[in-house]
């Protein structure tokens, strides 16, 4: 049950859940995060090594509705739309990975169809990790989805022709894209490998989050979503869209008047630290090639 079906039964007011505007660079220096913070999420400069994991549940730019309670008919709830990164299994078990800011652990996912409306009908996950949220946050806008009904087909355009993923990261091309269900494809010129934005989340609250930049336009619901490059032909996740600062504000990314525009985004070796700690036994095998 869609939500366009749920519309006579149940209230559903919509939240930037996916949107996290990141906050201005003056008040970044008001309140530096530490060097060893910054330097513990850095990108390692050593030559690009492709990992894929053994299998994938959920297709990268798949999309995914949030909420914090089950939808009940007349009553009014909040809901938030994000991006999945990638997906893999470990133990039998699958998992996607979007950003943080997008939930929280006990969260349950339900899946987006046509890239709008949320079928309610049983829940296709639940958050089990947030780093930002966590007592022990390593400061990285990495969220762990555990998939609870894998029978279920998620709707996706699927942009990338399978998942790879950057175990680590040398350095980039001239140009990266990004993929999310608000504004799809969008590419630019990588800026900074690492830096720290101060973002706010859909309640006001503060988060300092590690995270390199690129000029690159995302909306509200790109969040979570895949950052990749080329190399040698082939498409490869180098990390997942965090959050956004431009003067266009919810202007579609091919308006006049839309940038200039700054995406922040998780670097994949960083995301695979947080991995490492939350869901070990993932199996990823490696692709054929090293690249410089």
């Amino acid at each position: 049950m869609n939500t366009r079906l749920w519309a006579g039964l149940a209230a559903v007011t919509a939240v930037g859940v996916g949107s996290l505007i990141s906050w201005s660079v003056e008040e970044q220096e008001r309140n530096p995060t530490p060097a060893a913070e910054v330097a513990a999420a850095a990108p390692r400069q050593t030559p690009t090594q492709l990992r894929a994991p053994a299998a994938s549940p959920w297709a990268p730019g798949t999309g995914v509705t949030i909420t914090k309670t089950v939808p009940v008919p007349g009553e009014t709830i909040q809901v938030g739309q994000c991006t999945v990164a990638y997906s893999f299994t470990a133990d039998d078990r699958g998992y996607a990975v979007t950003a943080s800011h997008c939930g929280m652990p006990g969260d349950h996912v339900w899946a987006t169809v046509d890239g709008v409306n949320a079928d309610f009908s049983a829940p296709v996950g639940t958050f089990i990790y947030s780093d930002l949220y966590d007592a022990a946050s390593s400061r990285l806008d990495v969220g762990v989805i555990e998939i609870t009904n894998p029978r279920y087909v998620m709707a996706s355009p699927d942009p990338l022709a399978d998942t790879v993923v950057a175990e680590s990261v040398g350095e980039l091309p001239e140009v990266i894209c990004k993929f999310g269900v608000t504004t799809g494809e969008t590419c630019g010129e990588p800026i900074n490998s690492t830096g720290v934005e101060i973002l706010a989340d859909h309640d006001g609250v503060e988060l300092r989050a590690v995270a390199a930049t690129a000029r690159v336009c995302a909306r509200a619901g790109d969040s979570g979503g895949p950052v990749y490059a080329d190399f040698d032909g082939r498409r490869v996740i180098v990390g997942l869209v965090s959050g956004t600062r431009d003067a266009g504000g919810e202007l579609a990314c091919t308006e006049p008047g839309a940038g200039p525009m700054t995406m922040s985004y998780t670097s994949m070796p960083a995301i695979q630290t947080v991995l490492d700690r939350v869901v070990p036994g993932a199996r990823f095998e490696p692709r054929v090639g090293v690249t410089g």
